[in-house]
C-alpha cells in the first residue's frame, strides 16, 4: 500500500508529541485546533494504528507513534538540510555571473549587452573576461566560465554546453588602393592568398584550414583593427567581418566580397550546461539578442 503524507502533516504530528495538546500544536502550526485534528487523524487512517493516546490532561504518543515522531525528525531535519543547500546553490547561481568573450564582440555587441544586463539586474555580480576565441571555447568546456561569446567560420566545435548561433555576416576583403586586385568587383580567397595576406592570430587558423599556408600570411597580428591599419598604410590585404570593414573604410582602403561560400563569420554563444535555462542565463542572452537585430540567427 502506498503511503501518501505531506510533511506540514508531519511536522503538525511531532507538535503534537512535543506541546502534549493537540490545540498547543494547532497555534504553534497556526491553523485551527478542528483542522489539526483532522489531520492527525488521517495520519492514524493512513497507518491504520492510533499515534496519540488522548486523555482530558493531553495527548501522549502511542508506540507507533513514538516510531513515527522518530522517523518523522530525521525526515524533516533532511528536507531542511536539503532546502538550505539547495537555497546556497541558487544564490551561487543567481547572483554571479561569468562571461568570457572574444575582444571581436566585445566591442559593439557585448559592451552594450552587459551594461543593460547589469541595468535591469544590479543584484548579479558579472564578471567579464576578455580572451581569443579558441580560450572562450575552453573556458566553456572546462566549466571555468558560465556563458561564452565567440566567433567562428563554419560550425563551432564546443561541448559541454548549449549552443546558440546569435548572429552572422559576411566575411570581406580590405585592400589597398594599388593592389593588383583593386579593380575586382569581388575576389577569390586563393587568390588573395597568393599576394600574401594580414592575419590575425584567430584568422590564421581559418584560413590555413581553407588552403592558406603559412607563408602566405605576410603579417600576423592580434586584432582586425591592427590588421586594417597595416591595410590603410600599403602593406597587404586582409579579410576580416562586414562591418568591421565598413565601419574603418576610407580612401585608402577597398572592400570587396569574397566569391566563397564559407566567408561567412558566426557569432556564437555557448552556455554551461549546470547553468542552461537559469533566469540569470535567459536574461543576458535577452540582452544579447535585443542587441543585434540586424544579424538575427537562421
Amino acid at each position: 500500500m502506498q503511503w501518501q503524507v505531506d510533511l506540514f502533516s508531519l511536522r503538525l504530528f511531532l507538535s503534537a508529541v512535543e506541546e502534549r495538546q493537540i490545540g498547543l500544536a494547532a497555534a504553534r502550526e497556526h491553523i485551527a485546533p478542528s483542522t489539526a485534528t483532522k489531520r492527525i487523524q488521517a495520519l492514524e487512517a493512513m497507518v491504520g494504528l492510533p499515534l496519540l493516546h488522548r486523555a482530558r490532561t493531553g495527548v501522549a504518543p502511542t508506540e507507533a507513534g513514538a516510531v513515527l515522531a522518530r522517523y518523522a525528525q530525521r525526515m524533516l531535519a533532511d528536507f531542511d538540510d536539503l532546502r538550505s543547500e539547495l537555497a546556497t546553490l541558487t544564490t551561487q547561481v543567481e547572483d554571479r555571473l561569468v562571461v568570457a568573450a572574444a575582444h571581436s564582440v566585445i566591442i559593439d555587441l557585448l559592451a552594450p549587452a552587459v551594461r543593460r544586463f547589469i541595468n535591469e539586474r544590479p543584484f548579479v555580480e558579472l564578471s567579464l573576461r576578455e580572451v581569443d576565441n579558441s580560450e572562450v571555447i575552453r573556458q566553456i568546456e572546462a566549466g571555468e566560465c558560465d556563458i561564452g561569446v565567440f566567433a567562428s567560420v563554419g560550425e563551432p566545435k564546443c561541448s559541454a554546453a548549449e549552443m546558440e548561433l546569435l548572429g552572422s555576416e559576411p566575411l570581406v576583403a580590405v585592400l589597398p588602393r594599388e593592389h593588383r586586385l583593386a579593380d575586382r568587383s569581388t575576389v577569390r580567397f586563393g587568390e588573395l592568398a597568393a599576394e600574401g595576406l594580414i592575419a590575425t592570430q584567430t584568422t590564421a587558423a581559418i584560413f590555413q584550414d581553407h588552403g592558406a599556408d603559412t607563408g602566405d600570411f605576410r603579417h600576423v597580428v592580434r586584432t582586425g583593427e591592427v590588421a586594417l591599419g597595416m591595410v590603410r598604410a600599403g602593406l597587404g590585404a586582409t579579410v576580416v567581418p562586414q562591418q568591421m570593414a565598413t565601419q574603418a573604410a576610407d580612401s585608402e582602403m577597398l572592400v570587396r566580397p569574397l566569391e566563397e561560400s564559407w566567408a561567412v563569420r558566426l557569432i556564437n554563444v555557448g552556455t554551461a550546461t549546470r547553468m542552461f535555462g537559469t533566469p540569470t542565463v535567459a536574461a543576458f542572452l535577452g540582452c544579447l539578442i535585443r542587441q543585434v537585430p540586424q544579424t538575427p540567427a537562421e
